[in-house]
């Protein structure tokens, strides 16, 4: 509940509150998180931020990893070092680490003296490839990756955007992308129409940790289908949102009269308190697999991202409260505040895994 005598609009997120889903709070080590485009994590170590920490991010002899970007002697970034025979070598004092992060080799005191247990490095609990993104887990996660059927169906032409990074938080991106009352307002240039304005009744499907919403409207045609010049034609448009936690979006568009379908998927990438990166892909099964097709995708999807980025950054708060009672809610927020029990509903679980934890760790101790 919000505290007493506070009004909701003047509730901020503060760093420890976790009443509110920030980049930072503690139930994002549990899930999975995008860290770099795959095909960035090739012939040496990559560091990157997630959640306010620094990771190194590395492939050891085809073996995905990642360590805290600090070697265990001199807190050097790990990232800073290179690849040697399959092991990652700090570029300091050469310290060795496999995929485990047990330190193999520290070249100053010879190969045979012992090596201190504590010069190993602590890797996540998980780090794979999926969607075409390095996703880690940074403790054992409680919600399993995404899903986008399309990324491998060979009848969508596959449309990756830029890298973007937002001042925002990842729950707030989330929350915009799955928001159906601002297109008539926030995106009248793009793809907006005004006589778009009432949110029609809708129904919300949850199967565990995710939920999916189909949503019926108008909107005006893709831009790209238009000539130069031409004016848009207004058009129904099929949604179907899929919210997978703690921030994936997935978005599939059918526009039924032209057998077109738009998929986009939304992968957020918490880098600290006030930053996200967006890694955001196009599946597009109207258009030609050229790079001048891609490239107009691309260009329309951006002009939309721009929209949504310059409003976001101007709000002062960097996450989403958790109490449904600190916002105003009507009938046409129901699939955002689904959104808002997802993640309550996950802050609540870490917590009882946490506390469970805590209490099996003192109980050990008191029978010492």
């Amino acid at each position: 509940m919000a505290p007493k005598n506070v009004p909701a609009d003047r509730l901020t997120a503060r760093s420890g509150d976790e009443r509110w889903f920030t980049n930072e709070h503690p139930a994002l080590r549990r899930c999975w998180h995008p860290v770099a485009r795959s095909e960035d994590v090739a012939d040496g170590p990559v560091g990157v931020e997630l959640l306010g920490e620094r990771w190194c991010v590395v492939r050891l002899d085809g073996v995905l990893a990642a360590f805290p970007d600090r070697c265990p002697h001199r807190f050097t970034p790990l990232s800073a070092g290179r690849i040697v025979d399959g092991t990652l070598e700090c570029g300091y004092h050469g310290y060795r680490f496999d995929a485990t992060g047990r330190c193999v080799e520290i070249p100053a005191i010879g190969p045979t003296a012992p090596i201190p247990s504590r010069a190993s490095c602590r890797p996540a609990h998980g780090a794979i490839d999926h969607l075409g993104l390095v996703w880690l887990a940074l403790d054992e996660p409680l919600v399993g990756l995404p899903h986008v059927p399309e990324h491998d169906d060979p009848t969508f032409v596959n449309c990756p955007l830029p890298v973007l990074d937002w001042n925002a938080s990842a729950a707030q991106m989330a929350d915009n992308f799955l928001d159906q009352g601002h297109f008539p307002y926030l995106h009248l240039a793009t793809f907006g129409a005004l006589d778009d304005r009432i949110v029609p009744d809708y129904r919300i499907d949850r199967d565990g940790w995710r939920f999916e919403v189909r949503h019926t409207h108008t909107t005006k045609a893709l831009a790209d289908s238009h000539g130069a010049g031409e004016e848009f034609a207004l058009v129904d448009r099929h949604d179907l949102f899929v919210f997978t936690p703690p921030h994936h979006v997935y978005l599939r568009i059918e526009y039924r009269a032209e057998n077109a379908v738009l998929t986009i998927s939304f992968c957020h990438q918490p880098v600290n308190a006030t930053t996200t990166r967006l890694y955001c892909t196009d599946y597009r099964n109207d258009i030609a697999d050229t790079v001048e097709a891609r490239q107009g995708a691309v260009d329309f999807q951006l002009a939309v991202a721009v929209e949504d980025q310059a409003l976001l950054e101007r709000m002062h708060r960097k996450g989403v409260p958790l109490d449904p009672t600190a916002e105003i809610h009507t009938k046409a927020d129901r699939i955002t505040l689904e959104m808002r029990r997802v993640l309550a509903d996950l802050a609540a679980a870490v917590a009882a895994a946490v506390a469970v934890a805590a209490g099996a760790t003192g109980t050990a101790r008191s029978d010492r």
